[in-house]
């Protein structure tokens, strides 16, 4: 009698979990306006019937959240300006003629020195050669994974020329 009360609790249990995978249990903390169902097997992750990619989600690519504005006063007066906007998997131009292509820009994003540079600004305690590179000024400003940007490069001492020429060469143009 036992061995057929083993028997049938087994069966009870297998046959409860091979029940339905449909949880009718609403979410709590769920979005109402939220139509996805995961955990079908028959969703998909490419390309919807009106051309947008449902599978991919914002931030998704090889590039980091951004939006900048560069100006660059190359002669000290006449500004020329940018605007540099990456959305993980987008990256646009827009404005004056810039020193490289949106993707690779965007792409620099991604090295930590060009981040700390631009989210820090130019370290306060190091050591500059005192060379005067030229008049070259640029700003920039924006945000960068939701941080502020708010950042100035100058040619006026070695620190500067170097952040200039190798640090952020592909923001900025040849002096």
């Amino acid at each position: 009698m036992r061995r057929l009360f083993l028997v049938l609790i087994t069966i009870v249990v297998a046959a409860a979990a091979c029940g339905s995978d449909t949880d009718s249990t609403p979410d709590v903390g769920a979005d109402p306006s939220d139509t996805t169902n995961s955990g079908d097997a028959d969703d998909t992750t490419g390309p919807s019937d009106d051309g947008t990619d449902d599978g991919d989600v914002l931030g998704a690519g090889p590039y980091p959240i951004s939006d900048l504005i560069i100006e660059v006063q190359p002669d000290g007066t006449a500004a020329v300006s940018y605007r540099l906007a990456c959305l993980g998997d987008t990256a646009t131009l827009t404005g004056d003629t810039a020193p490289s292509s949106a993707d690779s820009m965007c792409l620099a994003l991604n090295d930590d020195p060009v981040r700390t540079r631009l989210l820090a600004g130019a370290p306060t305690d190091q050591l500059c050669t005192e060379i005067y590179g030229g008049p070259q000024v640029a700003t920039i400003t924006g945000t960068l994974d939701g941080e502020p940007v708010a950042t100035s490069v100058d040619r006026a001492n070695g620190c500067g020329i170097d952040d200039w020429d190798r640090l952020l060469s592909v923001f900025l143009p040849t002096a």
